[in-house]
C-alpha cells in the first residue's frame, strides 16, 4: 500500500470520511457541507457490506469503519441498500470483536467506537446493544478515561487527543492550545522530539 503512495500523501480513511460526511452546510441550506464524501462513502463500499482496508480483515477496523459509514448514510436519508449492507454486516460481525486481538485495536477504539454507538443509538439503528462485547468495550474505555483525568486532558498532551472525536463536552479552547506548529494536535510518537510544546 505505501509504496504505491505518492510523497505527501496518505491513505483514504473510511472512518475519517465519514465524520467529514456529517458536517452540515454552514450557510444553513440543511445540505452536506462536504457532498462528495457521501459519493465516496457510496462508491468504497466493500462486496460484504463493510468498509475499511479491503486486503486484511480486522474486525475493529471493518465495523469502526462501516459504523461511521452507515451513520452518515443514515443522518443524510440516503442510499438505504448500502445502509441496510452495511447494517447486515456489523450484526453479523460484531461478535468477532471478541476475538480481535487488542493489539490489532487501532489507537483510541475503546473511546471512539462507544461515541459511535451512542450517535447510532440516537438515531434508532438496529444494532446488537446489550452485546456483552460492547460492554466490554465499554469497560475498556471507562478504564482509559479513569486513567487520565479530564482536567489533564486539557492541560498536557495525552494519548486521548487521538480519539477527541469519542469524548461530548471538551473545553476547545484550552484544547487547542496543545496543537504543534503546523497546526494538528499533539502525537505522542513525537514527544522525543518535543516539536509539539503547549503554547503557554
Amino acid at each position: 500500500m505505501l509504496s504505491s503512495m505518492n510523497d505527501g500523501e496518505i491513505s483514504i480513511s473510511a472512518y475519517d470520511t465519514a465524520w467529514v460526511a456529517l458536517v452540515q452546510d454552514v450557510n444553513g441550506s440543511s445540505l452536506p457541507q462536504f457532498p462528495s464524501t457521501l459519493r465516496w462513502i457510496a462508491n468504497n463500499q466493500l462486496p460484504d457490506g463493510s468498509w475499511g482496508d479491503d486486503e486484511i480483515f480486522l474486525a475493529c477496523d471493518r465495523i469502526l469503519n462501516t459504523s461511521a459509514c452507515v451513520i452518515a448514510l443514515k443522518s443524510w436519508n440516503i442510499l438505504p441498500e448500502k445502509y441496510e449492507k452495511g447494517i447486515s454486516f456489523l450484526n453479523e460481525n460484531m461478535s468477532k470483536l471478541e476475538s480481535d486481538n487488542d493489539e490489532h485495536m487501532p489507537i483510541g477504539f475503546e473511546v471512539a467506537f462507544p461515541s459511535l454507538v451512542e450517535i447510532a443509538r440516537s438515531l434508532n439503528i438496529e444494532l446488537p446493544y446489550d452485546s456483552p462485547v460492547f460492554q466490554d468495550i465499554y469497560a475498556k474505555r471507562n478504564v482509559k478515561l479513569e486513567r487520565i483525568p479530564r482536567d489533564i486532558l486539557h492541560k498536557l498532551p495525552t494519548t486521548l487527543l487521538y480519539s477527541l472525536e469519542g469524548m461530548p463536552d471538551l473545553d476547545w479552547e484550552n484544547l487547542l492550545k496543545l496543537k504543534c506548529q503546523d497546526g494538528s494536535l499533539f502525537s505522542p510518537s513525537l514527544l522525543p522530539l518535543q516539536s509539539c510544546r503547549p503554547k503557554t
